[in-house]
């Protein structure tokens, strides 16, 4: 390791990470007045928000301000003053301002036009770029320490290691599902070392593993439970969800899923009563199972549930048989793991971070070094919850960040 001495940066500031979280919070602080440097460990900005958006990108949804921030779960507090400073209508109007579209999908999800990332990604960096915001590639923040001067940042490019002095620091790493290859995951050594409470980092959004009959899965693997309502002590969602080999996966899965007994709705616009009633009108003498897939339009894979989990007693008597239907069993026996999640709950916990109004965002015992992004620890769903928290908390931090180094002096 060759190490160069000690320098002040010609930027008053330091952004680690350039996912939304980082290009916010510098677009933030550059608008401001401040002189900016973004540090990226990888050869290109964005990774994350080019996997989320390759598939199509939503980038928030559509909710009353109570409903949105209540999808943080345990930090729907902090969220809720998140979101007042920076909502998701002005997420909105961010995104139109720089030329491009968006629009509200069937599914209350908001989307840029195009449904590409790789667009807002290119046009977000070229107004940073032209804002005179720096970026500096493949240099990774291995150490930093708060001195008189400001934030000392340890920065690694290959196997040189420099030493770079700032008036302040805005930590946007990111959470643990997103380095699958990068086993331990680097950053939260960094925080972990100066004695920073850190909740390790567990799998969210994820499908959950189901142990299937072989003779449903040759019938069903693959197939799509459409417009069914999952129960739990988490809460409950509808949506569609899919039958995989090892278990089940999709929104409503990502949204409600617990380990252990959950239950699905595989009928949800119909209740008992008038279900009962179709079996009922029917005419034909067929059994109570032939009557269901006669009459109830349910899915194939959800008719291959009812018939292969459910008790031979059952399936002959008509009113037992509906009520499964609306409340199927299911249990669920382990997550996926990390590598497979979309996202993680952990992170650095709240308690570390200053919640005043001054200095919202920073680490209490380490002034000057604020944080941004899925690298505390809260949780959401998918469906624009989770870029609309990390672009919100960035804009909340650059405001504090801000706040800080005027007021220093």
């Amino acid at each position: 390791m060759v190490n160069t001495p000690s320098s002040t940066s010609d930027s008053e500031i330091a952004i680690i990470g350039t996912g939304p979280a980082g290009l916010m919070a510098a677009f933030e602080l550059a608008k401001a007045g401040h002189p900016v440097t973004l540090y990226e460990k990888r050869p290109g900005p964005g990774r994350k928000l080019l996997i989320a958006g390759s598939s199509g990108l939503n980038i928030t949804f559509d909710a009353a301000s109570l409903e949105f921030a209540a999808s943080y779960r345990e930090s729907s507090p902090q969220f809720s003053r998140i979101l007042e400073t920076f909502s998701p209508s002005d997420w909105i109007a961010f995104i139109e301002r720089m030329g491009i579209r968006t629009f509200k999908g069937t599914s209350r999800r908001y989307f840029v036009e195009g449904m590409k990332a790789s667009i807002l990604l290119k046009t977000w960096v070229d107004q940073l770029l032209a804002m005179g915001v720096r970026i500096e590639y493949q240099q990774e923040c291995v150490g930093f320490e708060v001195t008189s001067g400001g934030v000392l940042l340890q920065l690694q490019k290959e196997n040189v290691l420099a030493s770079r002095s700032f008036k302040a620091v805005c930590f946007c790493l990111g959470g643990g599902s997103w380095e699958p290859k990068e086993t331990p995951l680097r950053w939260p050594s960094l925080f972990k070392n100066q004695g920073i409470e850190f909740e390790e980092f567990v799998s969210s959004n994820v499908g959950f593993k189901v142990d299937w009959p072989a003779a449903l899965l040759k019938e069903a693997e693959g197939l799509p439970l459409k417009n069914i309502v999952l129960q739990s002590a988490k809460g409950a969602r509808s949506g569609d969800a899919v039958i995989t080999s090892y278990g089940i996966e999709g929104t409503p899965v990502y949204f409600a899923g617990v380990l252990g007994n959950v239950n699905l709705d595989l009928k949800p616009d119909l209740t008992e009563s008038q279900m009962l009633q179709k079996l009922e009108n029917v005419r034909e003498n067929l059994s109570p199972m032939r009557r269901v897939k006669k009459v109830l339009q349910l899915s194939p894979a959800a008719l291959a549930l009812v018939f292969h989990l459910t008790p031979k007693g059952e399936q002959a008597d008509a009113r037992l048989l509906v009520q499964r239907i609306k409340k199927f069993p299911l249990l669920l026996t382990e997550r996926q793991p990390l590598a497979e999640a979309i996202s993680s709950s952990g992170g650095i916990s709240w308690n570390e971070v200053d919640l005043s109004v001054e200095r919202f965002l920073m680490l209490r015992r380490f002034p000057g070094v604020f944080l941004a992004g899925e690298m505390l620890n809260w949780d959401a769903p998918t469906g624009g919850f989770l870029i609309q928290g990390s672009v919100s908390s960035g804009h909340v931090a650059a405001r504090s960040l801000s706040l800080f180094v005027k007021n220093s002096g």
